[in-house]
């Protein structure tokens, strides 16, 4: 082969593997917020590992390298819409023991959630009955629900709360709007989310329980 047909052929294919690295650029994506589930498949294919929770649902990924041989587990948390809200990659070494999770916490101790692989979130502690009683009783006790709801509103700025005591809080009003306004106070301050159907029971009617999750969803996520 001549010397400018060598030289023609190495630019031809210098310039299809640019177009290809190209397109291979441009289809390439990662995993973003408010992709749908559909569009996290197109991206990762189907996982290896669903779960779902009061919150949504999570899907997990294995992915290796076949050059490498390094492992790569994913964890896409998606909202009730369906909508992705966390995601989370790390590197799996198979020699290494991974941690067992966490039991449920109860209110007495330090709380943890897990949300993701060792990725703990830490809410603090909630009241111990003893003062939950003394601010439940003053809430109580206030002569009308504008001084019920500041007091409320101030003890919530340095507090945490039990799922339980919530809606011990919440039965203190009759109707279902004055019921999530206490919710929406204190659910940024729950300590322990699993347990919501404490708060779900509360609730007459289902609109009130469908807006109630998306107050718990909504604080959850902040």
């Amino acid at each position: 082969m001549k010397r400018n047909e060598w030289m023609a052929l190495i630019a031809t294919t210098i310039l299809m593997l640019a177009v290809c690295l190209s397109a291979s650029a441009k289809t390439k994506k990662t995993v973003e917020r408010g992709m749908t589930k559909q569009e996290v498949i197109g991206i990762l294919g189907q996982p290896k590992l669903t779960s779902f929770d009061a919150y949504g649902d999570r899907w997990e990924f294995y992915k290796m390298n076949a050059l490498t041989g390094e492992s790569k587990r994913i964890v896409v948390g998606f909202d009730l819409y369906g909508k992705v809200v966390a995601y989370n990659m790390s590197y799996v070494d198979d020699n290494i023991q991974q941690p067992a999770p966490p039991s449920h916490p109860s209110c007495g101790a330090g709380v943890v959630a897990v949300v993701g692989p060792e990725v703990p979130i830490g809410y603090g502690h909630c009241l111990d009955d003893a003062s939950f009683s003394i601010l439940y009783n003053k809430v109580k006790n206030a002569r009308f629900d504008d001084n019920k709801f500041d007091l409320l509103q101030v003890a919530s700025l340095g507090c945490y709360y039990s799922c339980a005591q919530t809606a011990r809080m919440m039965r203190i009003f009759t109707f279902g709007d004055k019921q999530l306004r206490v919710l929406r106070m204190m659910a940024p301050h729950i300590v322990d989310p699993q347990n919501t159907t404490d708060i779900y029971n509360v609730l007459t009617f289902d609109s009130e329980k469908s807006e109630a999750g998306e107050i718990i969803l909504n604080s959850a996520t902040l």
